[in-house]
């Protein structure tokens, strides 16, 4: 499997975020696109192991605001089918959708799975607005495990997160979730983190949280990236 260091991937990701529609149309006159598709005999696939057409992404306000570029990315990769639930503030275990709160993770993800959704893989970007309310590693691992139960067996990315506010939580919160993946197979981490908090980069807004269009476009190849291991 090929992996892009950090200097590569951020110079693919701040091209693509300059040039998404420009992809396209590079595709069809049969120069080499920009994403770091690797296709697989018999059809384009975001997967070595087993072509991965369609994807559902549940996340929070990095992901409402990362849609185009998330669908950008995808499409380019091979996903035909794309369903993305992205809500501001969204928590995982918290949130009943009442007035201007968010529905919870776990509330969103109940209803997308009884609407009969079965993707070939899932990606999870929660967790940002859990670090920090929390005390213990076995509280994040409770948390997460939330999710992780109602996706037994389900091919999963999940992103990690990144919080100037909260380094401390963040690292036990990333290191909780590393492990919670591990020991579950077929599941990898989206490495948000190490992107979001790199020096000299330019992919957060003014606020030190959110993606600005260069980080929407690294946080989309990130995707991408991820669901190639799977």
């Amino acid at each position: 499997m090929t992996t892009l260091n950090r200097r590569t991937f951020l110079a693919l990701a701040a091209v693509f975020a300059t040039g998404c529609s420009s992809s396209r149309s590079a595709m069809s006159s049969g120069t080499a696109p920009l994403l770091p598709v690797l296709p697989m005999p018999g059809g384009t696939t975001v997967s070595p192991h087993k072509a991965i057409t369609s994807v559902a992404i549940l996340g929070d306000s990095i992901t409402e605001g990362s849609v185009a570029a998330l669908t950008t990315a995808l499409k380019e990769a091979g996903v035909e089918n794309l369903r993305i639930e992205g809500q501001r503030s969204r928590r995982i275990e918290v949130g009943n959708g009442k007035g201007d709160a968010p529905l919870s993770g776990v509330a969103t993800l109940y209803g997308m799975l009884a609407e009969g959704l079965t993707p070939d893989a899932w990606v999870i970007e929660l967790g940002t607005n859990d670090v920090g309310s929390y005390k213990t590693p076995e509280d994040y691992g409770a948390l997460i495990d939330l999710i992780l139960d109602m996706l037994p067996g389900k091919r999963l990315a999940w992103v990690n997160t990144y919080r100037e506010q909260y380094l401390d939580d963040t690292a036990v919160f990333n290191s909780v979730l590393a492990q919670r993946l591990q020991d579950r197979g077929n599941a990898v981490v989206a490495d948000w983190y190490s992107v979001a908090s790199a020096p000299g980069q330019s992919v957060l807004r003014s606020d030190h949280l959110h993606p600005n269009d260069n980080g929407q476009a690294a946080l989309s190849l990130l995707v991408v990236q991820a669901l190639q291991q799977l």
